[in-house]
């Protein structure tokens, strides 16, 4: 009898999960997050605005408490709009422009959609990422901010800060809608960097934008541009007879920043499913 041999089966392997997609996919683009300037740029991103800040209480406290009161509001507030105006703004540009350029500048969207995962597993872990780092960022100015007033504490304890109360609700609520007011820029960046793969357009496109912004503010309907919402934000916070105060909901700006998040991530992704790779 002459043995048979089995057929070859040339069926392709299924498709992994769409979790396990998101998975991997999240934890190659983690991987290839190390040593970049996007890293590097969420770490000292809420530096700047507190050391400015430290720096005006360090050598004019004096002047600033000569009315008397709490140290907290003051340095609390002057920080959060320090950052609000311009600082935030331009890092959530810059953060979503570098993150998304690390498989531009290494020519691999073409290897990365060869691969075993769909295009919204890419789609979204990018942006998860991408949302991971500006609440590590956020996180880590307030942190910086409570560190630096701990600070003064010791370095000029004339001031205040040591017998003074923190506001820590204040801070967790702003906290909150800070993150919230960042949403809708953040999303209109990130799918102007997908559509636009270079650095330098993504990065124009938001400056210009921040810019243009700073000039409309007084226009009535400047709350529902998105690159405008971080500093209506940081302007919310209110200081009555010496305490720093904000509203426990969100304003109107900041449900417009979430407008802007959900329907500019809708077409994002629709633009990028009907795009060929390039």
């Amino acid at each position: 009898m002459e043995a048979t041999l089995p057929s070859p089966d040339f069926t392709l392997p299924a498709a992994p999960a769409p979790l396990t997609q998101l998975s991997r996919t999240l934890a190659s683009d983690t991987l290839k997050l190390k040593r970049t300037a996007a890293l590097r740029l969420t770490l000292l991103s809420g530096a700047f605005p507190v050391l400015i800040t430290f720096l005006i209480f360090f050598f004019k406290g004096e002047v600033i408490m000569k009315a008397g009161g709490s140290p907290w509001p003051r340095f609390i507030n002057a920080s959060w709009q320090t950052a609000g105006t311009l600082l935030l703004p331009l890092f959530v540009v810059l953060l979503t422009s570098l993150v998304v350029h690390i498989e531009t500048k290494a020519t691999a969207w073409k290897h990365l959609y060869a691969q075993p995962v769909g295009r919204g597993a890419v789609f979204l872990s990018k942006l998860l990422l991408i949302l991971a780092l500006n609440a590590v960022a956020l996180l880590l100015f307030v942190a910086l901010l409570l560190g630096a007033g701990m600070l003064l504490s010791v370095l000029r304890p004339k001031l205040g800060f040591a017998w003074s109360t923190i506001p820590l609700e204040t801070i967790v609520w702003m906290f909150v809608r800070t993150y919230v007011a960042t949403l809708g820029l953040l999303a209109v960046q990130y799918v102007v960097s997908l559509f636009w793969r270079s650095f330098v357009v993504p990065v124009g496109v938001g400056m210009g934008a921040v810019v243009a912004t700073i000039a409309l503010l007084s226009w009535e309907h400047v709350d529902k541009i998105p690159y405008a919402a971080p500093l209506g934000t940081a302007m919310a916070m209110k200081m009555e007879k010496g305490t720093l105060t904000v509203a426990h909901e969100l304003a109107k700006h900041e449900w417009y920043s979430l407008g802007w998040f959900a329907g500019v991530l809708v077409v994002g992704y629709i633009i990028l499913l009907r795009r060929n790779v390039s």
